[in-house]
């Protein structure tokens, strides 16, 4: 409670889609919630770890309303001020109704003043979601400002909500970190890997204590005819120890889906023959069957070819078996990845004042194209694996972002399992945490108050406090990426598309993207399995699977 200077403040106005409502604002540790005075006091809830960024001003909010501040700085030519602001501060017909130009003006003049008393807060969150508080007390507006800063920017993952949630009565019953069994996933995919049967894949126990790879699973499955002595030399060629690792069998045909990060080439060229060795193994654990295999990086070729100079890079092709190919998806990163949502909501911020529908397809964010890409990528890959019995090894540059969609787009596509609700948990448990896809820090858990942006001073030190502030947050913001988000668009538009396939729908998937960020459960508070276990999560947190 020591962080909250306030919390209640009544008579506050709430704006949110263009709609205004009268009510009283509560600041809770976890929560703010809004309570509409009237009508059947209908509460919104919102919680910090949703918020993206926060802007604090002097004057009402409707000053933002579109056309507002042309229409009241050009009186001469004024053909009425939008309804908003009319609603708010009189009546259109007094205003039009007034023949002197002098009355006019003062009156405009009185109206802005009107407008520019008291504070407002306007709020962007991670779901799409923009509110807007008008505060008529300045102070204690400020206090509400200083309050949602210091509940948001947290410095422990411990602090957050998830770690004090008390499951209601009927989520009790349940365990939602026991979605995943590994052995029970892969038997199910039809692997026998108990020593029943023969089989061409082996677990491997090299990375029990996490110590070959520590953003791997402790349990790996690799080919049978490669020892563990081979695999600890092989580790040394892929970035971040990422070695190629069964992620899925194809039942269907014996093909196999095997993920890893690039290749640690460089200027000179390196190669290892116990990478080499372990990719042989692979292509050949159906025996044979599969003369024509791909190897596949999801970079657009010339990101591949300037990790070169960083002692990186792509496989060399020649020193692989023949038949083995390599495409490259032109995926991008996760830097312009995010660039292209916040264009997407750049454009959507206002839309806590404004009603109307507001159109981003002709908004240049290249946020589709993206989306194609990963499509088009995966519509190449299950031909690849389905029709021409190819093997696929999949990696990007550290093969947790890139490697993770492609993987789990295909595997959708190929096996009806994860199209229901229950299989879809365990490919999320499987592709994303299991194998080291860093929720943590993609979602930004981990806030500072580089944004929260105070805009009620003005002058030349103000300019340069703010300039450095943005600075600051644009390096904070560095490694956050919508990753995870992407990958639920694909599916969006999968299921648009073939909606008799899929066990879910849209609203299973806008639940899933509110609990990424919501951080009422532990589901996604860890860059890996190894941190979920040292953090104590699954003891310490409840799992957002069994909400589902």
């Amino acid at each position: 409670m020591e962080y909250l200077r306030v919390t209640k403040v009544r008579d506050v106005h709430m704006y949110r889609r263009g709609e205004k409502y009268e009510g009283t604002l509560h600041l809770t540790t976890h929560h703010i919630i809004f309570t509409i005075e009237k009508g059947n006091g209908r509460e919104f809830w919102f919680c910090y770890p949703m918020i993206e960024r926060v802007e604090f001003y002097r004057g009402s909010v409707m000053l933002f309303e579109e056309n507002v501040i042309k229409e009241l700085n050009n009186l001469s030519n004024n053909n009425g001020i939008t309804s908003g602001i009319w609603n708010m501060i009189g009546s259109e017909d007094n205003y039009n109704n007034n023949g002197n130009n002098e009355e006019k003006l003062k009156l405009s003049e009185d109206k802005q003043k009107l407008l520019n008393r008291g504070c407002c807060l306007r709020i962007q969150f991670r779901d799409f979601n923009y509110i807007a508080f008008d505060f008529k007390n300045i102070l204690k507006g400020q206090d509400v400002f200083d309050s949602m800063m210091r509940l948001s920017c947290i410095d422990d993952i411990n602090k957050l909500y998830a770690f004090i949630y008390q499951p209601v009565k009927i989520e009790t019953g349940l365990n939602g970190w026991e979605s995943y069994d590994f052995m029970k996933e892969f038997t199910r995919q039809g692997l026998m890997l108990d020593g029943s049967g023969d089989s061409s894949w082996r677990i491997t126990n090299l990375n029990n204590n996490f110590e070959l790879c520590d953003s791997y699973p402790s349990k790996l499955i690799v080919p049978s005819n490669i020892s563990d002595n081979m695999l600890k030399h092989s580790v040394k060629y892929r970035s971040k120890n990422r070695f190629p690792a069964l992620t899925y069998y194809y039942k269907k045909n014996g093909c196999s889906i095997v993920r890893c990060s690039q290749p640690l080439v460089g200027i000179k060229q390196n190669r290892s023959v116990q990478d080499e060795k372990l990719i042989e193994m692979i292509f050949k654990s159906n025996d044979d069957k599969s003369p024509n295999n791909l190897i596949v990086d999801c970079r657009p070729i010339t990101n591949a070819m300037a990790q070169v100079a960083l002692g990186a890079g792509t496989e060399i092709m020649d020193n692989y078996n023949e038949g083995t190919e390599r495409i490259f998806l032109n995926i991008e990163n996760i830097h312009v990845i995010r660039d292209a949502l916040n264009k997407i909501k750049n454009v959507l911020k206002e839309s806590d004042v404004n009603k109307g529908i507001i159109d981003i397809d002709n908004v240049s964010s290249g946020w589709l194209e993206h989306i194609r890409r990963l499509l088009n990528g995966t519509n190449i890959l299950v031909n690849k694996i389905h029709k021409e019995n190819n093997h696929l090894i999949v990696h990007c540059s550290d093969g947790w972002d890139r490697t993770s969609q492609i993987s789990s787009l295909v595997e959708i596509c190929i096996d009806p399992y994860y199209r229901t609700i229950k299989g879809f948990i365990v490919l999320i448990e499987k592709e994303w945490n299991s194998y080291g896809h860093r929720f943590r820090e993609r979602n930004g858990y981990l806030q500072n108050d580089h944004k929260f942006y105070d805009y009620r001073e003005n002058g030349s030190s103000s300019a340069i406090k703010r300039l450095s502030q943005r600075y600051k947050h644009s390096q904070t913001v560095r490694l956050e990426s919508p990753v995870f988000q992407q990958f639920l668009h694909c599916i969006y538009c999968l299921i648009k598309k073939y909606p008799n396939k899929f066990e879910f729908n849209e609203r299973f998937l806008r639940r899933l993207v509110y609990h990424l960020h919501a951080a009422q459960y532990g589901t996604f508070l860890s860059d890996n399995e190894q941190m979920r276990i040292e953090g104590e999560i699954e003891d310490k947190t409840v799992s957002a699977n069994f909400s589902f």
